[in-house]
């Protein structure tokens, strides 16, 4: 291990050194920063002061803030034709300018290139992957039982695994469905067929662009197609073919796909069809709707790009809060069939029986809440198990300690009997055993999502010892993208090499504490029982163990993911499309420390309890209260001589874990209050479920529920929790400008001791009377406040610096400098008209990516000469 030590460390001195002699960094792009999304690209030119308070929109020139961004647009502006106006606006193209277009460039062009989807071929739907909703009613995927958002991910996980396979970042339809692991082969190339088939459906050819190509035709240009997608040349030509006219169809020379290119029209995708078409740059025309991978990056090779805009902002913005509510018409629809189903109570007379005095809140957690829910899941597995018995196979059921705990005691008090054994495998060492190539590791990579790929756990799970993990992280964050840059560092042959090395090892002991403690035998069936969610656990220990040991290994979860990605030999109780189930995780442990690892005989290292002997009392006490409900319920249903189908239990287990997570009674939140989770437990060891107190404060920084949890957002009302779940679970595009139409004003100055701009902005509410503005951060930069234009006095509760992803870099409230106001505490008095807060420059260090300060402020007195504001008046 001395030589990759050694081989790191040079490599730190040598970017070290680099570093010291790069210049200092610049906004380069003017941006539109999505604060709850992506990062876009600010179309030049768009009218800004339509502004609601993000950074970008304070500076009319697209957020450009340096010499260097107005140079590049001058340049850019060259490329436009001579006989066009060399203006910014010309770059752009209405619907109603491009049957003349050709006109204004009178002969100089040879080519014509154009988009596909969104500029030659439309869809009839309100978004792109609203076509996944209309697969999902194809009858193969009716079939297959697939879900909307599973394609989706699906796709994610494409895009994501793809540059780790051999750096491209293209993907085509096989690469997709193959994440579909669940299916067969056969039933993915189904699938992929009937997209094709379902684009052919709601596509249609946009008129004004299929008479563009006849006129462009008629002059003798050529026409190439150029389209960034997943679909290659032979299945466009088929939808193309499909919906444009036979001449129209004939007048296309070529078709470029990225993916059969593997590169984008914004890397070099524009460069290749440049030199097959055999032109100079400057006589090819480019049409099409993403205003960077068709306007921006071919204007830099020369050609003369165009960037089609269908709709003005507010048409634009209109259609989109007209998507989100066709997304929640099925809340106004008379009883759908698909979505409303029958409300099952099974349990009612069990409750009506039992004695519940006194209504204690471990009552209403154990008895009345996840009573029922284990009560379900015992007779899914014994249901299970007894199917496989029928089939002729040996069944051997092992609960994965800890958390399954109360699942096998909940099953042995329905079986009247023991089930199964207890087993300590835990989901890290399952993951952590299984790499034996670099497919493998790539593999579990792609399974990170970006937001919450933290590099110290990463490499953690990747058993890289903490010094080598330290010198890989700090080359890493050199770079611009540190995690992109991690994972390259991981493709090192003498990594590799390490984490095969620790991997096997771990595997060995893994393997001996199997052989040993589960007694397995060859062409035993495994049942792994678990609350679930993902069944990574399973998944890992099938590609590692099955073969080997030759033996068939299920998993039959509580509640389970839906993802595309999910083992194909696992069930579980309910499956849900998020995980709000903590709660119920922490009251199923058995008291013991984590699985930490495995000694050279097998047997398991435990870690030290760390959770309070208070919440384990807490524990015992619903645990105690789950198996006194399965007891009343078994004799009851016995003694009766009442059953019950499997699917009205799994309902109303259902529905009794999703009241306890979205909406809990008071005693329930006071019950689980400062429970915590030692799996993310920091040194500190304050890592809770849910804090209600700090869920007031989350609040006044997000513009909406989303992003709290179920239990803090049903601290501050049901509203708050419908809306979150509804945001969740229909993804619905709503910005912070779209949840109140409340603002405040405020005026704001920024710039440097050479020059400064001011503007006037809007600041929106949050809740509780607060309001929230995010002002751009730039090195030597200072930002004026202009407060008392407006208030007499204020609560500025915080000014946070924040970077692209939103998150906190540092607090820099005692970087005010304050003239003619008084502060005491949180309270501003504003003490004239002229009164102005002013955040000093920060230069905490060189961020090469933007930062933002989020100014976070409450109105408590309006200046008096402030007219009254009316709903959507402008500043």
């Amino acid at each position: 291990m001395q030589h990759i030590l050694e081989r790191l460390t040079a490599k730190i001195r040598q970017a070290d050194g680099d570093q010291q002699s790069s210049d200092q960094f610049r906004l380069e792009e003017p941006l539109e920063h999505d604060l709850f999304g992506e990062i876009l690209p600010r179309l030049p030119g768009e009218e800004l002061y339509r502004s609601t308070g993000h950074p970008d929109a304070i500076v009319p020139d697209g957020g450009a803030l340096t010499e260097k961004i107005a140079k590049r647009q001058k340049t850019q502006d060259h490329l436009l034709s001579r006989n066009m106006h060399d203006t910014h606006h010309m770059a752009q193209i209405r619907v109603n300018d491009i049957l003349t277009i050709l006109d204004d460039f009178g002969d100089s062009i040879k080519v014509l290139s154009l988009d596909c989807f969104d500029t030659l071929l439309w869809r009839k739907t309100a978004t792109p992957t609203d076509v996944f909703a209309v697969l999902a009613d194809n009858p193969v995927a009716r079939r297959l039982g697939i879900a909307p958002h599973q394609r989706v991910s699906a796709a994610a996980r494409a895009y994501r695994a793809k540059p780790l396979e051999n750096g491209s970042r293209e993907v085509d339809l096989g690469d997709i469905y193959r994440f579909f692991t669940s299916l067969s082969g056969e039933e993915r190339e189904l699938l992929a067929e009937a997209e094709i088939r379902t684009e052919m459906d709601v596509c249609f050819a946009f008129s004004p662009c299929v008479e563009l190509i006849r006129l462009a035709h008629a002059r003798g240009i050529k026409i190439v197609i150029v389209s960034d997608m997943y679909l290659r040349e032979g299945e466009l030509r088929r939808l193309l073919a499909r919906h444009l006219p036979a001449d129209v169809m004939q007048s296309i020379s070529k078709i470029y796909c990225s993916v059969d290119h593997g590169t984008s029209k914004s890397h070099a995708l524009f460069q290749i069809v440049i030199k097959e078409c055999g032109v100079r740059a400057s006589q090819i025309l480019h049409i099409g709707d993403n205003d960077v991978a068709d306007a921006q990056a071919p204007r830099k090779l020369g050609v003369r790009a165009l960037h089609f805009l269908p709709f003005d902002h507010e048409i634009a913005d209109f259609l989109r809060l007209q998507h989100a509510a066709s997304s929640l018409i099925v809340f106004d629809q008379a009883a759908p069939e698909s979505v409303v189903l029958p409300c099952y109570s099974p349990f009612r007379p069990i409750f009506a029986v039992a004695n519940l005095r006194p209504y204690a809140p471990e009552t209403v957690i154990g008895y009345m809440s996840f009573g029922p829910v284990l009560y379900a899941y015992a007779r899914f597995l014994m249901d299970e198990v007894e199917t496989l018995q029928q089939q002729g196979k040996r069944v051997k059921v092992f609960f994965l300690l800890r958390d399954a705990y109360l699942l096998s005691a909940a099953c042995e008090a329905y079986a009247r009997k023991p089930v199964g054994k207890l087993v300590r495998l835990r989901k890290f060492h399952a993951i952590a055993a299984s790499f034996k190539t670099r497919a493998d590791v790539d593999y579990y990579l792609s399974g990170i999502e970006p937001i919450y790929d933290n590099l110290h756990t990463t490499a953690k799970q990747l058993l890289l010892p903490p010094e080598v993990a330290e010198l890989l992280i700090r080359i890493a964050h050199q770079s611009d993208d540190p995690q992109t840059a991690f994972h390259q560092l991981l493709h090192d042959d003498d990594v590799l090499e390490l984490i095969f090395k620790n991997s096997l090892a771990l595997r060995a002991r893994l393997m001996r504490y199997m052989s040993k403690e589960l007694e397995l035998e060859e062409g035993d069936t495994v049942i792994l029982a678990d609350i679930g969610y993902y069944g990574r656990t399973q998944e890992c220990l099938i590609r590692t163990f099955k073969e080997e040991l030759k033996i068939d290994i299920l998993g039959r979860y509580l509640v389970a993911s839906d993802e595309p990605y999910r083992p194909a030999n696992g069930k579980a109780l309910i499956t849900s499309s998020c995980w709000n189930y903590s709660s119920l995780e922490e009251c199923c442990i058995l008291k013991e420390g984590m699985v930490v690892d495995y000694d050279l005989d097998g047997e398991p290292v435990l870690d030290e309890i760390k959770l309070s002997e208070r919440q384990y009392e807490k524990v015992a006490n619903v645990q105690a209260e789950c198996l006194r409900f399965i007891n009343d319920a078994r004799s009851f249903f016995t003694k009766s001589g009442v059953t019950h189908e499997y699917s009205i239990l799994q309902r109303a287990a259902h529905a009794a874990l999703f009241r306890h997570s979205y909406m809990p009674i008071e005693a329930e939140l006071e019950y689980l209050k400062g429970f915590q989770n030692d799996k993310f437990m920091g040194p500190d060891r304050t890592k809770t479920l849910y804090d209600l107190d700090s869920a007031w404060k989350n609040v006044r920084c997000l513009p909406s529920p989303y992003r709290l949890g179920a239990f803090e957002t049903r601290s501050l009302g049901l509203d708050f929790a419908f809306s979150g779940l509804v945001q969740k679970r229909f993804q619905l595009d709503l910005r912070p400008e779209d949840m109140n139409v409340r603002f405040s004003p405020l005026k704001v100055s920024i710039g440097s001791i050479r020059e400064s701009k001011v503007f006037f902005l809007r600041a929106h509410h949050l809740h509780d009377g607060y309001f929230s503005i995010m002002l751009p951060y730039a090195s030597g930069t200072s930002v004026q406040i202009f407060l008392g234009e407006h208030y007499e006095w204020l609560q500025i509760a915080d000014i946070q610096l924040l970077n692209n992803a939103r998150m906190v870099c540092s607090n820099v409230s005692s970087s005010l400098d304050l003239e003619e106001i008084n502060q005491e505490g949180e309270i501003y008095r504003c003490l004239s008209k002229a009164s102005v807060a002013t955040i000093r420059p920060v230069d905490l260090q060189q961020f090469k990516t933007p930062h933002y300060y989020q100014v976070i402020f409450r109105p408590l007195v309006l200046r008096a000469s402030d007219p009254p504001r009316r709903p959507g008046a402008s500043q």
